[in-house]
């Protein structure tokens, strides 16, 4: 990445916020939960640092020691390690950020798990200790019955509800908190974090769910009628209506989806890692219920002749929700083995993907928390052998998934945006205090790059885990370099001078075998293949480069042209595009999306990218040989 004076300027500002606006104690320490002492934010296992010059391309550990600037510098110690939902720019100066209902209902445990994600990419240490103790806040709300409840705050924080509200469980909070707390336990080892899993499942199992026939399902009428409370299930009371759900538009954001699809998936993943036969259990009862034909293909104006959508994943409505309730269902189908429902998220995720504009990876409704889970399930697709979406995945994390996170070039914008504003009204729910420090690393909630939330940030990040975590892949002696990413690593590291240069360069360690993909825009005879400077001619599996009987440290270069090419794709909305590419990055948009000079996606790409020799620099590198099951 090229970048001004003023973003070098800015990048080695953020670069000392952990020094100059937070607190960053040392990994793992003790935290008090329960009246328990316990290390539930140390890493159980170590990681290398080390010096590396690098080519000056996308890289994505560096992207995550951003992601982990923000969710470290929102965390409000005055307001028990509460998160600041929301951050904006353009409506004051200087901008500000504020709390809101649904932080700690959902999005916080989102940002939960995104941090362990994230710490795993990076090894950055910042903010440490205010990440103990919100974890220790989070996991002292899972209480003796097994819910995790929000509680009433007594009139302190008056974004949380109304004043007379009583302890509530947020049904797609308990997923997420679920999903949070298994990403923990893993990272921890901690017994604390099992002890509270097994103790949710089941409560869930007893007290939340309805169970019928052979499925069960969480109701969607609770005794509130706000948004985001109107089907929380409130202690002592219970649920108010424990009807059947007639269709998928029921439930918080009108979906059914998106209220209770997560947490079949968790209970699934927790089996496979401990063999807890009552989360399995009660993950099928679940999926069972979400499979019903009446969830699916409800568009007014039926099917396409001869096609039958609901055997086949078609949907039309919440796009987060159904591409939840698609991974969930995948999770399963893992666990049980089920090879028909494989097919059947296999079927979803390829409908998904032919709406908006899915070459550069513009899903949904241009939240920057769409395509982050879109990436979740073609990776997690692609590891079960249930499609391969490689080139999908390398579409979207070079395009949009990258444009979205805001780093420090949007600085310059950010500030012009603010100025000749007004200050904000200050009060209990917001601060203007280091909030463009603060979100340097955050993902846009739109295409404006104007405003940020936790539900954006959060999946947003996870996007960038998983195209992480599936860049690179070993066992057994074998490595299996999946994207031409940057990417550090005990077994072995990439350097990628994408889309600069066609090289790249794998760093050899321990692999004794290496398979490399070659992208689709590339000939394979186009590549030219040496070891430690001598020319070799490599075998070839499928789109793979085999490299094999490895030893020791070794230089392994593969040469290859990049060219400038043109695609047309019409989005959507009916709009044509052409698309000048380097390989899979997009140097230049025409039209511009939306309106001409205004939105910043892609602007500037040309001067950036248009160039033939990468730059190079200097960095700590972070290799650990922890594999997160997610």
């Amino acid at each position: 990445m090229r970048k001004t004076a003023a973003a070098a300027a800015a990048y080695s500002a953020v670069s000392s916020l952990g020094s100059k606006m937070l607190a960053s104690g040392n990994q793992g320490q003790k935290t008090t939960i329960n009246g328990g002492e316990s290390q539930i934010s140390k890493c159980k296992v170590s990681g290398q640092r080390y010096e590396a010059v690098v080519p000056d391309t996308l890289d994505l550990a560096e992207r995550a020691r951003l992601g982990l600037n923000h969710f470290t510098s929102i965390i409000s110690e005055e307001n028990d390690c509460e998160m600041y939902w929301g951050g904006g720019f353009g409506d004051n100066n200087p901008p500000g950020m504020n709390f809101w209902t649904s932080s700690l209902q959902a999005c916080q445990p989102k940002c939960a798990e995104a941090m362990a994600m994230l710490r795993i990419m990076s090894g950055s240490q910042q903010g440490l200790e205010r990440e103990s103790k919100m974890l220790a806040m989070l996991a002292s709300h899972v209480g003796e019955e097994g819910i995790y409840w929000v509680l009433p705050s007594g009139g302190k924080k008056p974004w949380l509800g109304p004043e007379d509200m009583r302890p509530n469980a947020n049904v797609h909070g308990e997923g997420r908190m679920l999903r949070a707390m298994i990403a923990w336990y893993q990272y921890s080892g901690s017994s604390v974090w099992k002890e509270k899993i097994d103790r949710m499942v089941d409560g869930l199992d007893r007290l939340m769910v309805v169970h019928k026939d052979d499925c069960a399902y969480f109701p969607t009428q609770g005794w509130m009628p706000e948004e985001y409370f109107r089907s929380c299930y409130i202690r002592g009371k219970g649920w108010k209506d424990t009807t059947e759900p007639a269709n998928e538009k029921s439930g918080e954001e009108g979906s059914l989806f998106n209220h209770q699809g997560h947490i079949p998936g968790c209970l699934a993943t927790w089996y496979t890692l401990t063999g807890h036969q009552q989360a399995l259990r009660l993950s099928g009862e679940l999926v069972r219920f979400l499979m019903k034909p009446k969830f699916w293909a409800d568009w007014p104006g039926g099917e396409y002749p001869g096609v039958v959508g609901p055997e086949h994943a078609h949907w039309r409505g919440h796009f987060h929700g159904h591409i939840n309730t698609l991974r969930a269902i995948l999770e399963y189908a893992l666990a049980a083995n089920d090879s028909r429902l494989k097919q059947f998220v296999r079927d979803g995720y390829e409908w998904t993907r032919q709406a908006d504009f899915a070459r550069i990876g513009m899903v949904g409704d241009g939240q920057g928390c769409g395509l982050g889970r879109l990436l979740g399930l073609a990776v997690k697709l692609t590891y079960a052998g249930v499609g391969d979406y490689w080139e999908d995945i390398d579409q979207y994390i070079r395009n949009h998934a990258a444009e979205y996170q805001f780093t420090p070039e949007d600085i310059p914008r950010i500030n012009k945006l603010g100025e000749g504003k007004p200050a904000i009204h200050h009060d209990a729910t917001s601060t203007d205090v280091g909030v463009v420090a603060a979100s340097m690393g955050a993902i846009g909630a739109g295409p404006m790059k104007k405003n940020w939330g936790l539900c954006c940030c959060s999946h947003g990040n996870m996007g960038l885990f998983y195209a992480w975590d599936g860049a690179l892949r070993y066992a057994d002696g074998v490595a299996r370099v999946n994207l031409l990413l940057n990417r550090a690593s005990p077994w072995l590291d990439v350097d990628s001078y994408l889309p600069y240069e066609g090289k790249v360069v794998l760093k050899n360690k321990q692999a004794q075998e290496i398979f490399l993909r070659i992208p689709l825009w590339l000939e394979k005879k186009r590549v030219e293949c040496s070891v430690d400077g001598r020319s070799v001619r490599p075998d070839w599996f499928g789109r793979y480069v085999r490299l094999r009987s490895l030893k020791g440290r070794k230089a392994i270069t593969l040469e290859f042209p990049v060219e400038e090419r043109t695609e047309k794709w019409t989005k959507g909305d009916k709009v044509d595009y052409l698309l000048k590419l380097k390989a899979n990055t997009v140097v230049e948009i025409k039209p511009e999306l939306l309106s001409p000079g205004v939105c910043p996606l892609y602007a500037g790409r040309g001067e950036k990218y248009r160039g033939n020799e990468a730059r190079r620099r200097t960095v700590e590198r972070f290799a650990t040989p922890f594999v997160l099951r997610w």
